[in-house]
């Protein structure tokens, strides 16, 4: 889509779903991820808190009482959008916040702030030179609302939308939705992890010594 070989391109992924991560990609390999040793670093996601204070761990499992156990799955699986809205669907949490729901708001605002600051770090990564920011997976692939709020407000980088393509950009079409003038391409590509992995565990067995008789 940009017509460079893939060793000459920079990019920044937002693969935006349930679960979410952003990349950052140097001439074709990725140099840095906001997923840490889990996927529970980085960004805020359905269940997920995404980045916090180690110390806030500390303060709930001495104020609470928690177990490793519990505070794991408190992290893990009651925080993020249900924690802060009660689902996390975010299509539910979009809903309720145009109904005036000010917990909805305030889990869409994070969302999308968090989208934004990771965007913007990982231009500094890159050192600027940043050929094309990607769109991917469900919410990545079909909220041209989550994707023009994560960029209105970019513009001071160089990132701007067309609205009428950010618009016709669902449904698992690829397209790219920058607007003329915008010094970074903005891509939506859908993603297909299922076709990843299956790659990827060919490439490991294909690697595999034999085993003997």
């Amino acid at each position: 889509m940009l017509g460079k070989p893939v060793d000459q391109t920079n990019v920044i992924t937002c693969h935006l779903g349930n679960g979410s991560s952003v990349a950052a990609v140097r001439n074709g390999k990725c140099v840095d991820t906001s997923m840490g040793m889990t996927p529970l670093e980085g960004l805020l996601m359905g269940t997920r808190c995404g980045d916090i204070d180690p110390a806030a761990v500390l303060y709930l499992q001495t104020a609470l009482g928690l177990s490793a156990k519990e505070t794991d799955t408190l992290l893990n699986k009651k925080s993020g959008l249900l924690g802060l809205t009660g689902s996390n669907d975010l299509r539910a949490v979009i809903e309720g916040a145009g109904e005036g729901d000010a917990r909805c708001q305030l889990g869409l605002d994070m969302f999308v702030r968090r989208v934004r600051k990771y965007i913007g770090s990982y231009m500094a990564v890159l050192d600027g030179e940043v050929d094309a920011v990607v769109f991917s997976a469900g919410i990545g692939e079909n909220s041209a609302l989550i994707r023009g709020l994560i960029v209105e407000r970019l513009q001071g980088l160089g990132l701007s939308a067309d609205a009428a393509r950010n618009a016709a950009a669902v449904g698992g079409k690829q397209l790219d939705i920058s607007a003329p003038g915008s010094r970074v391409r903005l891509l939506v590509i859908p993603t297909d992890e299922e076709l990843s992995i299956a790659q990827q565990t060919l490439q490991v067995v294909s690697k595999a010594a034999p085993v003997a008789a």
